[in-house]
């Protein structure tokens, strides 16, 4: 088990910057193994992320322009990178060179940067104060890219044995580092929780106690797998140990997933409940960005203003939508309220009172003889909604008559007024 890994394999480094007297690190039976174990188990985690991940794009109206989308693409993409290189270089695949560090150091600089950045993200979904949680976000993108350019100075002068000065350096500062990052990922957590409690449950909130819970257990989770790296670092076959960390970041971008998937399922269900549609269909369709560009704007426009507002009542209720004109229509009827209304006809007779004469009608409706009828087409309540038409006459309305008075002033062939039959 102690023995090394292929003697005879042809693993001299190569490329610039790697000095004449450039060392290989033994690699033993024992590391493939682990190293085995670990990248299969990454694997497990990696086909479970990639569901999700497609899952999640599949329900952004806009997975494109979505930047949480990108987020977890590009976790998850290097994540893959970084654990199958480091297994090809165990293998002796890949040599030891210094566009192979520079690559490692690259995938490990976007595993940190976008995961936290995928935490605040939760965080920007719950919290009030838009200017907090954005000096949030930019505080930890700065202090995050300052220990990132110092692991750049460090690190890769380090592996390619530069000199013994940065190997101690890099011995030291590695695990501080590590211990940054997981004070930073415990301190956002923790305040997300808090948000969680005082803006949402003490406020009578209730239904985010199951997210409060469930996020209690899962972020122990999470914290150890960064415990979990730190303490791979005391292998001995420094790749080993970074082989640790794709498993650990696959773990952790499944936990966040989860999380954002428990938050739409909240606010789904209760807005559900309480008749609030269109914030169900708001979180149904959304991808959960809360930093990205506001491109599906008109989309989100349209969805709010063709919400359905649901009264106390169970008569009355209000329903605002557009018209194929683009029109709004307030004010629609349903449940118990007039929907159709039924013909009227119209008809003239004659008076005896009067001589018959021939003119035309106030309206220049022309000579209405008897026994002849004239209908006055009327429109479906239903019809006037869809059609975005106000209740008005047929004929024009005269100045000072209502509409009731303009139906029944219509003159017959005798002078007479005409009698309104049902």
């Amino acid at each position: 088990m102690t023995k090394e890994y292929k003697p005879n394999a042809d693993f001299t480094p190569w490329g610039p910057f790697v000095p004449a007297n450039f060392k290989n690190e033994p690699i033993t039976t024992t590391d493939i193994i682990i190293a085995a174990v670990v990248w299969a188990i990454t694997l497990i985690n990696v086909l479970w992320a990639a569901y999700s991940c497609y899952q999640q794009a599949r329900s952004s109206r806009s997975p494109l322009r979505s930047v949480y989308v990108w987020l977890i693409y590009l976790e998850l993409l290097a994540n893959v990178v970084m654990g199958l290189e480091c297994f090809l270089h165990i293998l002796k695949i890949i040599r030891p060179s210094f566009f192979f560090y520079m690559s490692i150091l690259f995938c490990w600089c976007i595993q940190v940067q976008l995961l936290l950045q995928i935490i605040i993200n939760r965080i920007r979904i719950i919290v009030t104060d838009r200017r907090r949680s954005k000096m949030i976000m930019i505080g930890t993108a700065a202090i995050v890219t300052a220990i990132n350019v110092s692991v750049f100075c460090i690190w890769i002068p380090a592996r390619l044995q530069i000199n013994k000065r940065y190997e101690l350096i890099n011995n030291v500062w590695d695990r501080i580092e590590k211990v940054i990052y997981l004070i930073i990922d415990a301190s956002l957590n923790w305040y997300f929780l808090k948000v969680v409690k005082e803006n949402l449950i003490n406020n009578g909130l209730q239904k985010y106690n199951k997210l409060l819970r469930f996020n209690q257990r899962i972020i122990a989770v999470s914290l150890l797998m960064d415990v979990m790296i730190i303490a791979a670092m005391s292998i001995p076959n420094s790749f080993v140990y970074i082989q640790f960390h794709p498993l650990a970041y696959t773990v952790k971008l499944n936990i966040e997933m989860a999380m954002a998937n428990l938050i739409k399922r909240i606010a789904i269900s209760s807005s559900r409940k309480t008749g609030n549609a269109a914030l169900a269909e708001e979180f149904a369709s959304d991808d959960l960005s809360t930093s990205g560009a506001k491109s599906s704007g008109h989309t989100r426009k349209h969805t709010r203003r063709s919400s359905l507002i649901e009264l106390s009542s169970n008569v009355f209720a209000t329903k605002s939508f557009h018209d194929p004109q683009g029109r709004t229509v307030s004010f629609a009827p349903t449940g118990n309220q007039i929907k159709v209304t039924q013909d009227l006809y119209v008809r003239s007779e004659p008076n005896p009172e009067y001589a018959r004469r021939d003119m035309d009608g106030p309206m220049g409706m022309g000579e209405l003889k008897a026994g002849q009828g004239t209908v006055i087409k009327s429109k479906s309540m239903d019809d006037i909604t869809e059609g975005g038409e106000s209740v008005k006459s047929e004929y024009g309305q005269g100045k000072g008559d209502s509409d009731d008075e303009q139906a029944l002033v219509i003159q017959g062939g005798s002078k007479g007024w005409g009698r309104l039959k049902g």
